[in-house]
Formats: C-alpha cells, sequence, structure tokens
C-alpha cells in the first residue's frame, strides 16, 4: 500500500454548488491534486471515491448572469462514482480518462528493431526486387523506382517522470500550479484540519473537520490492516502523502 503520489488532473463539472460566497451555482474547472492512489470510502450504505492529498481547484462558478472565477486549495477531492461525467445526465468528475503522472519515475533507454522502407530511384538498368515503375523517355536513360528495405536497431529514450511532469504542468496548465506550489511554499498545506476538502456529492467545499462530510468514512483498500476511520484515516493518509512529497520536494514542487 505504500504506493507514490502522483499528480491527477481531473475535469469537474457539477450543478448547484456551494462555493461560500455563491450558493447554488453551476461550477466547472480543473482539480489538479496529488494522491498515492484512488481510494474508496465506505460509511453505511455509501459508497465514494476519494484522492487525498495537496491540491487546487480552479474553474467558473455561473449562476443566472453571474460568472466568476473560484480557485479553492484542497486537501482531499470526493466524489460519487456512479455520476461519472460522460454517463450521468447530471455530470460531476471525468475520472473515466483522467492526466495521471508519476514524477518519481525514472527515465529508460530501449532498444527496439524496426523495418525501415527506403524509397529509391536509380538510373540505368536496375535489378531491384520491390519495382514500383520504371520511366524512360525517347531520349533519356531510364530510371526506376524501388523500395528497399533494412532492418535497425533503434534507441529510443524515454523521458523521466519529473520532465513529463515540469512539461504538462508548465504549459495549459501553469495558472493552476503556479498558485499550487506558492501555496506550498508558504506552508499553506502544512495542516490538514484548516484545510478544505472538494465534497461533490455533497455539493460544497467543506472544512476538513466537517463532522457531516468526514466523520465515519473507512478506506476500503486499509481495512484489512488499519482500524482508523474519518478525519484520523484520512488525515494518517494526507500526512503520509505530505511526507513523501517533503522527501522528493524537487520532483513535485518547482517552478513552473
Amino acid at each position: 500500500m505504500n504506493q507514490p503520489p502522483m499528480f491527477w488532473l481531473i475535469d469537474i463539472e457539477t450543478y448547484d454548488y456551494d462555493v461560500g460566497f455563491l450558493q447554488g451555482g453551476d461550477l466547472e474547472g480543473k482539480a489538479l491534486i496529488i494522491s498515492s492512489q484512488l481510494w474508496s470510502i465506505i460509511r453505511g450504505t455509501q459508497v465514494f471515491s476519494i484522492l487525498i492529498g495537496p491540491g487546487i481547484f480552479r474553474g467558473k462558478v455561473t449562476k443566472g448572469k453571474m460568472n466568476i472565477d473560484v480557485q479553492e486549495f484542497i486537501s482531499c477531492l470526493m466524489f460519487d462514482p456512479t455520476k461519472l461525467r460522460l454517463d450521468e445526465p447530471l455530470p460531476q468528475v471525468d475520472i473515466v480518462n483522467p492526466e495521471v503522472i508519476d514524477p518519481l519515475g525514472t527515465g529508460k533507454r530501449e532498444e527496439i528493431v524496426t523495418l525501415i522502407r527506403n524509397l529509391v530511384i536509380e538510373r540505368g538498368n536496375v535489378l531491384a526486387g520491390d519495382r514500383l515503375a520504371t520511366v524512360q523517355t525517347e531520349t533519356s536513360i531510364p530510371e526506376t523506382a524501388y523500395y528497399e528495405e533494412v532492418f535497425k536497431r533503434i534507441n529510443v529514450s524515454h523521458i523521466s517522470g519529473q520532465q513529463r511532469a515540469k512539461f504538462i504542468l508548465a504549459g495549459t496548465n501553469g495558472p493552476m500550479y503556479r498558485p499550487f506550489a506558492e501555496h506550498y511554499n508558504k506552508r499553506g498545506f502544512i495542516n490538514y484540519e484548516r484545510t478544505k476538502v472538494m465534497a461533490t456529492p455533497f455539493s460544497k467545499f467543506a472544512g476538513f473537520v466537517d463532522i457531516e462530510v468526514m466523520s465515519d468514512w473507512q478506506i476500503v483498500e486499509k481495512a484489512g490492516y488499519d482500524t482508523k476511520t474519518g478525519i484520523e484515516a484520512i488525515g494518517d493518509e494526507y500526512n503520509n502523502v505530505l511526507d513523501q512529497i517533503k522527501r522528493n520536494e524537487e520532483k513535485f514542487i518547482y517552478s513552473a
């Protein structure tokens, strides 16, 4: 269960949402969160999915003629897996094809064998096994076009996870990643009890210690060896992710 944390980039679109300063609006945007995996949590008959770790949501809330930018630093993204973006009339989260980046992944070299077909055009009488065409005018030497096939060994270099993360986050995701990195450097994520949870099943940004939203959940994947539940269990996982980020800050936090 000691999975290294990864960046998750997920599109979100949800309705009748409470963003604090505006209630009942339509919320749309993208979340960036560092989580070791996609967890399942269960409470009674409710089963939700959750990403746990420092993150940010950036988007817009619309209500009537109002259209307001929203940016919230978050510690969890909780959603109902039965209300996925592609299948439900009231979409919430697009977890079907999320962008997941492992910045701790190492670059590697791979040797492959490939068949290369070169198009060759020669003048004169040519013995060609794979002849395409021969052209000759009344006054010129004939020209023959054919394919020459060669097997070659090629070394392919794969970029490291850190290089891939920098490339993806520094581009169109830069306006979201830069505030996240700045907030981290200001120690804004150090105390999870002061952070926000993006709880789409509850249609609000809740406090981490919100009893209604956070209490009594069992993390399904940890049920066999961890008896903690609710705020304590989720808080422990949050701190585990934060500790791993601190040990590998150069892989996760940089100037985008």
